[in-house]
């Protein structure tokens, strides 16, 4: 579905992509990870043709960034790191306006508004302001302008961005669904946790070179680490302890209170054992899945320690 072919991009004698080449096949789910500056928002405009490359090439189904970029604007869907202005008009408005900007029909506007609303749960909110909506909303509303017109890929930067526990949820919860429709999907996000759970394949970028492509699977064997990830839909202040009378130790995980990483046994009974607990003690369980590896840890192995510790906050 995408190839990208030895590109690079430089403005002036700064290189922000050095060298790109890797095929993603139709209905992946791409994470682009990496630490500030290594080129992730660039590869993602480079591929929605909003900059050209200063060498190489990337094709779409066939057709060229470079010498047929209408075509390939038309196959794409791209949700930007803001949302964009027009904040007065309602969400309905707001879509038909993009709709219009695209040609499309007021017959097949018609019907598209509604059922992309209804798409990204936005449906009792047709008639809101967009400025009143809070930033889950938006998020999904900026998601439904980038279905409008019915692409194959979705090019995402920093979808879940300030959102909330809950938003994050929901739109991790909607983007699964777009995967198993067959979009192929590229995500730039640094909340591991989440392209952990939705990704096929990660790309880790550094200073603007590949550092790995590969699939999660294969990415999250570079760490013998075991742990179960457990999600939770409310939070549970009593989940500690009834990890713990499991045999358990169980951790929240750093950037999702939601969340929390439990280490211990991950042999099928125990497994069960722990979330026949969990329900018994009503502990509202979202999702409950074994990592065979943590990403985070794959991530620290493989990009340098350096750029790293320079982006962790400090006391």
């Amino acid at each position: 579905m995408i190839e990208f072919r030895s590109v690079r991009k430089s403005y002036g004698t700064t290189n922000a992509l050095v060298e790109l080449t890797c095929t993603i096949p139709s209905g992946a789910t791409v994470g682009l990870i990496g630490p500030n500056g290594s080129g992730k928002t660039t590869a993602l405009r480079l591929l929605t043709t909003l900059i050209p490359p200063t060498s190489g090439d990337i094709l779409v189904d066939g057709d060229s960034v470079c010498t047929t970029p209408a075509a390939v604007r038309r196959r794409i869907g791209y949700m930007p790191d803001t949302f964009g202005v027009y904040e007065a008009m309602t969400a309905t408005e707001y879509l038909d306006f993009y709709a219009r900007c695209g040609n499309m029909p007021a017959t097949l506007r018609a019907t598209t508004i509604p059922a992309i609303l209804a798409r990204v749960g936005l449906s009792d909110a047709r008639e809101t302001a967009v400025m009143s909506l809070s930033r889950g909303m938006a998020q999904r509303l900026s998601l439904g302008r980038a279905l409008l017109h019915d692409p194959a890929i979705l090019v995402l930067d920093e979808p879940a961005s300030g959102l909330d526990p809950r938003a994050r949820i929901e739109l991790r919860m909607l983007l699964h669904a777009l995967h198993n429709d067959g979009k192929t999907i590229l995500i730039s996000s640094h909340i591991l946790s989440d392209l952990a759970d939705l990704c096929t394949h990660l790309l880790i970028l550094e200073h603007g070179k590949t550092i790995r492509y590969d699939t999660l699977a294969n990415l999250t064997q570079v760490t013998q680490h075991q742990s179960i990830r457990v999600e939770l839909t409310t939070a549970a202040p009593n989940f500690v302890a009834v990890a713990a009378a499991c045999g358990y130790h169980a951790q929240p995980s750093s950037d999702d209170p939601l969340c929390y990483l439990v280490h211990g046994s991950t042999a099928p009974v125990d497994r069960a054992a722990l979330l026949q607990a969990l329900v018994a003690a009503e502990v509202a369980v979202f999702s409950f899945a074994v990592q065979e590896s943590a990403l985070e840890q794959a991530f620290l192995q493989m990009t340098s320690a350096d750029q790293v510790m320079k982006e962790l906050p400090h006391a």
